[in-house]
């Protein structure tokens, strides 16, 4: 994939790998903690795709998420 370091790849696509940008819309956030949880409080559609995944992914990470 040819992109530079502040791009972001198409929706759903697994080669995300920039922790300072919303894997789910691209928007660049102040950090890939606080600022992503911040982000995704605020946008509709990053939190619901969020809450997706959490569902999706959840029986692998055991009882809670602490990331």
């Amino acid at each position: 994939m040819n992109r530079s370091d502040d791009s972001h790849p198409p929706r759903d696509s697994t080669e995300w790998d920039n922790p300072d940008c919303c894997p789910f819309c691209g928007t660049a956030s102040r950090d890939a903690g606080a600022g992503f949880v911040e982000h995704v409080e605020t946008a509709d559609t990053c939190r619901e795709r969020f809450e997706a995944w959490l569902e999706t992914i959840s029986g692998d990470m055991g009882s809670t998420w602490t990331g």
